[in-house]
């Protein structure tokens, strides 16, 4: 029962979006571009926008870098700008934020950092996650809009 309520919901949510926004609104297979950095994997450019998820603090060797919550912030957000130049976008493109932390007490010193690097303000969501990949200690997924070519 709960998986048919589930997919009548994702069903439903589909039809509303289909008959409410225009069809070149709505991301079609024909429009998703996978960008390959040596960044991040599998950030995704449509319509005019890049979706990058699962931005860690890590190095270029993939290892997660240790230190305060500041040193974590800044590789974190540094790693998310190099793939979002990859994909042809920049930070201050960034619309939405949704960052995640593994304890709410870090909030303080990672607003003072991210204010650096999003003096524009995009919407965000910020929450508490007690699992992370790889054991980190916070992680972000941006949508920014891509510059035009």
């Amino acid at each position: 029962m709960m998986n048919y309520v589930a997919r009548s919901i994702r069903v439903g949510a589909s039809s509303i979006l289909h008959s409410r926004l225009p069809s070149s609104f709505i991301a079609r297979k024909s429009t998703l571009t996978q960008v390959f950095s040596e960044k991040a994997i599998h950030p995704i450019k449509a319509n005019g926008f890049v979706f990058l998820s699962a931005q860690l603090p890590a190095d270029e060797n993939c290892k997660l870098v240790g230190g305060s919550v500041s040193n974590q912030t800044h590789k974190m957000l540094q790693n998310a700008s190099h793939v979002l130049q990859a994909a042809g976008s920049k930070l201050e493109n960034v619309v939405k934020v949704n960052l995640f932390v593994k304890d709410f007490h870090m909030i303080e010193e990672v607003n003072e950092v991210y204010a650096e690097y999003f003096p524009q303000r995009p919407a965000r969501t910020a929450g508490q996650v007690t699992f992370m990949p790889a054991g980190a200690e916070m992680m972000v997924d941006l949508v920014a809009v891509v510059d035009e070519e």
